[in-house]
């Protein structure tokens, strides 16, 4: 078994909004890209309890119903996720096994889905920052552009102009941002435009320098998370503080070789310095080789060290083999005193046949053991990100967080 970097594994945990209940009760699940749009699943099965799958299908765009048996409070439902782009060719799959009280309504996401139209905002010379980045260095960010360098397009020695490439997702108060530096000093800007698909500018954004700062204890690497872009401040112990607003969050995460940390605090709760010391977590699963035509069982799901304010609240658990990734998350409550796990297997629903290796393919597995601050039902909550840093990008959009987590990986072929 070799640890490894959670950046991976973590990319499990997605986006949903908890609710808990008694047997017999409906759970509903709304799958979605990063801008929250509803989207299909290739195919789609759940099963209660220990059951049989049974093929789900949707009951309006995006949404899967199914109902738990009285008798019963575990279910578990799996998506294969559409194709998009140059993903075309390959098998996604997402997973949960949970218990009612852990959540009975929920959103979950696809990796690096995004379905929804975009405006190209290619007028020349556009003059949309209000700040001449000429002498510095300025982006433009917006839901579905990450870090835009601005140019000078007209000539006139001032940079300032959305690069032709630049994009926006259509819609209401789409988010579009400005950030910088000139010489020691950091601006930044921000506007909520109405875009429609014809739209190729908008109006002059104001941009003003950055007069606030925040440290943290150990180093990170730290972003700035607005209403929906995501403004990388860079990587070590200091950083500018754009704004100060409650609806924003700075993202912290610290990485060591298997664990991991994870902090969101609004922008008006972010003291300084912000604690981001690693947890001393202990973590040490293994994943037989199954038998032929057979899924694995993952052992020694027995993660400890948590802080108390950050308990233990499931596995995240990952498969991946030529041409296709399956990340499953089993709820604390769901597992209760197991210490192994086999995964579920709906490959006897049409649509689903794919998630299995066959003979002779290389197996890798991930599995991450996950602390948080938070309710399971909350962080599997709202809203996601369209572009994050994997793996965080599929949690709850605006939910302050402290979230711990330990990771091991290895490979196995399979029979």
């Amino acid at each position: 078994m070799r640890r490894m970097a959670l950046g991976t594994g973590l990319a499990l945990l997605l986006a949903a909004c908890g609710g808990g209940g008694p047997s017999g009760t409906q759970v509903q699940v709304t799958l979605v890209d990063g801008l929250d749009n509803p989207i299909q699943a290739t195919a789609a099965a759940y099963r209660a309890g220990s059951g049989p799958f049974q093929a789900l299908h949707p009951t309006g765009p995006g949404q899967y119903r199914f109902t738990v048996p009285s008798g019963e409070n575990r279910y578990t439902v799996v998506f294969r996720c559409p194709s998009f782009g140059t993903l075309a060719s390959q098998v996604q799959a997402v997973s949960y096994e949970l218990t009612l009280a852990e959540a009975t309504s929920f959103k979950a996401r696809c990796p690096l889905a995004y379905a929804g139209p975009e405006a190209n905002l290619n007028q020349t010379n556009d003059n949309t920052s209000g700040q001449d980045f000429a002498g510095g260095w300025g982006q433009a960010y917006s839901a579905t552009s990450l870090g835009a360098p601005l140019l000078d397009e007209g000539g006139d020695g001032q940079v300032n102009d959305l690069p032709n490439p630049f994009r926006v997702p259509v819609g209401p108060n789409r988010e579009v941002a400005i950030f910088g530096q000139i010489g020691t000093t950091y601006y930044f800007g921000r506007a909520l435009v109405n875009v429609a698909s014809t739209t190729t500018g908008i109006p002059p954004i104001a941009v003003s320098p950055v007069g606030t700062s925040f440290a943290t204890t150990q180093p990170v690497l730290a972003f700035f998370l607005g209403k929906e872009v995501r403004i990388p401040l860079g990587t070590g112990m200091s950083f500018p503080k754009p704004t100060a607003d409650p609806g924003d969050l700075y993202e912290l995460a610290n990485f060591g070789p298997s664990q991991g940390r994870l902090r969101r605090v609004p922008g008006n709760a972010l003291g300084s310095p912000v604690n981001t010391a690693l947890p001393s977590l202990s973590f040490s699963p293994s994943v037989p080789t199954p038998s032929a035509g057979s899924l694995p069982t993952f052992q020694g799901l027995t993660a400890s060290g948590f802080a108390g304010t950050s308990p233990l609240k499931g596995y995240l658990l990952a498969l991946s083999w030529t041409g296709a990734s399956w990340e499953h998350l089993v709820g604390q409550g769901a597992l209760g005193a197991a210490t192994s796990y086999a995964l579920p297997d709906p490959t006897g629903v049409a649509g689903l046949e794919a998630l299995k290796p066959t003979s002779g393919d290389a197996v890798n597995w991930q599995a991450v053991a996950l602390g948080m601050d938070q309710a399971l039902g909350q962080v599997l909550g709202a809203r996601p990100i369209p572009q994050g840093l994997v793996p965080f990008e599929v949690l709850n959009r605006h939910l302050p967080l402290d979230l711990e987590a330990i990771g091991a990986s290895g490979s196995y072929t399979q029979p």
